[in-house]
């Protein structure tokens, strides 16, 4: 799945799920709480899974909210980055 595709649907899960009215300070919390349940349990593939996911949805949420283009950002990432790269 491309990240539009991804966006566009978590945007549509917020929408009927309730979610797009979550104080941002709340999603925040939920980064937290995923982030203790993985730090919890490295050896758990299962769970490392499950909370990337989970955190991958949040920072989808967040970012529909801020308007992010990751193109442009990732490509600004990269560019940054390259020295690592090459």
């Amino acid at each position: 799945m491309e990240l539009g595709e991804l966006k566009r649907k978590v945007k549509k899960f917020d929408e009927k799920a309730g979610f797009n009215k979550t104080e941002f300070s709340r999603l925040m919390e939920m980064f937290e709480e995923e982030i203790s349940i993985l730090k919890s349990n490295p050896n758990e593939k299962s769970v490392v899974n499950h909370q990337l996911t989970d955190l991958l949805i949040l920072i989808m949420q967040v970012a529909h909210r801020y308007d992010t283009d990751f193109e442009k950002e990732l490509s600004k990432w990269f560019k940054k980055s390259k020295k690592y790269l090459d």
